[in-house]
């Protein structure tokens, strides 16, 4: 399966981020990572997602600022820099075991 990358806006709050990651990952991919990037002089998020087999839905994923409370039940699968709220973030993703 291939990689593709899916911009998510970087004036979102976590909220938004996690909804449009869950809304990709429906689809049948996977979220990987995420680098901050620029579009038109603005801070964006570049998300990398991995397709998956046809009808797969991957276990829920929860990003959270990093160094915030793990969520019970998940492992760390992905920390790095995410724009939230206009601000470059160190966050991390967490996906339920």
């Amino acid at each position: 399966m291939s990689d593709y990358n899916v911009e998510i806006e970087g004036q979102h709050d976590f909220e938004q981020i996690n909804l449009q990651i869950a809304g990709e990952e429906a689809g049948a991919s996977q979220f990987v990572s995420s680098r901050v990037s620029t579009r038109d002089n603005r801070p964006t998020n570049v998300a990398t997602f991995r397709e998956l087999a046809p009808g797969t839905v991957p276990k829920p994923l929860k990003v959270v600022k990093d160094g915030d409370p793990q969520p019970p039940g998940t492992e760390r699968v992905w920390a790095g820099m995410m724009v939230v709220k206009g601000t470059p973030t160190a966050v991390a993703a967490y996906r339920a075991s």
